[in-house]
């Protein structure tokens, strides 16, 4: 999970709250690998990729929360990213 790695690493360094699950065997998905990230406790968006999440054949990442930019993104989810395009999407 290079992108998910990274992204955590970024996490991390920068005091971000959050939570990692991998899981590498469910009969619904296989390889789900997601990071939740809070904000005093409450859900702010998460990063997955797992069987049917955008990218998931490429690695890449997609992500939903507060981070999507409904209006610009067109979508409550956005996929296809890599970990720099999501810490991109923080840094703003």
């Amino acid at each position: 999970m290079k992108e998910l790695d990274k992204l955590e690493a970024y996490l991390k360094e920068n005091g971000f709250e959050y939570t990692r699950e991998d899981i590498n065997c469910s009969e619904r998905y296989r390889d789900k690998h997601q990071i939740v990230v809070y904000k005093d406790g409450a859900i702010q968006w998460d990063a997955i990729c797992h069987t049917g999440s955008y990218g998931y054949e490429e690695g890449l990442l997609e992500i939903y929360g507060n981070i999507v930019d409904y209006e610009k993104d067109g979508d409550s989810v956005v996929g296809w990213l890599t970990a720099d395009d999501i810490i991109q999407r923080l840094q703003k």
